[in-house]
C-alpha cells in the first residue's frame, strides 16, 4: 500500500497541451484552476489568476509551447507560482515598455507591479524555461 502524500492546502500543479486544449483557452482554464486550488473568496485570487494569465499567454504566444505546467505553492509569507515551458524559444521573459500604438507588451510590467518586482526566470536542469513569481500571502 502506497503512503498518501501530504500536500499543503492550496497547492496544485496542473499541465495543458496545446493538441488537447486550443491554446487562446489556456489562461482561462488557469483562471479557474485556481479558483478549484484556492476557493472562489480567496484573497490573493485575483492577483495570481492575474499572473497566471500572462505568463501563460507569454509561454504559449512567445515560446511558442506545446504544452504548459502551472505550479502553486504556499511559502512562508508567499505564494510561488511557476510557469513552465519546454523552452523551444532562445528569447528571455523580459518586461519592457511599449509604445503607445502597441496593443500588447505590458503582461509583464503587470506581473511585475502585482509582485512588487519579485519574479524571474531560468532554465531547469532538462532545458525547459521556468518563469516564477511570488505574490505576499
Amino acid at each position: 500500500m502506497r503512503a498518501a502524500v501530504s500536500v499543503p492546502p492550496y497547492a496544485g500543479v496542473k499541465v495543458w497541451t496545446t493538441g488537447e486544449v486550443e491554446s487562446r483557452r489556456i489562461p482561462s482554464l488557469a483562471r479557474r484552476e485556481l479558483v478549484e486550488w484556492m476557493g472562489p473568496d480567496h484573497p490573493a485570487l485575483p492577483d495570481l489568476q492575474e499572473i497566471a494569465s500572462e505568463l501563460l499567454t507569454n509561454a504559449i504566444i512567445h515560446a511558442n509551447a506545446i504544452w504548459v505546467r502551472m505550479q502553486l505553492i504556499p511559502e512562508s509569507g508567499f505564494w510561488r507560482l511557476t510557469i513552465t515551458d519546454p523552452g523551444n524559444s532562445a528569447e528571455t521573459p523580459r518586461a519592457r515598455r511599449p509604445r503607445p500604438n502597441e496593443t500588447g507588451g505590458r503582461g509583464l510590467l503587470v506581473v511585475d507591479a502585482l509582485t512588487n518586482g519579485q519574479w524571474d526566470t531560468h532554465r531547469s536542469p532538462a532545458g525547459e524555461r521556468v518563469v516564477w513569481a511570488l505574490l505576499p500571502r
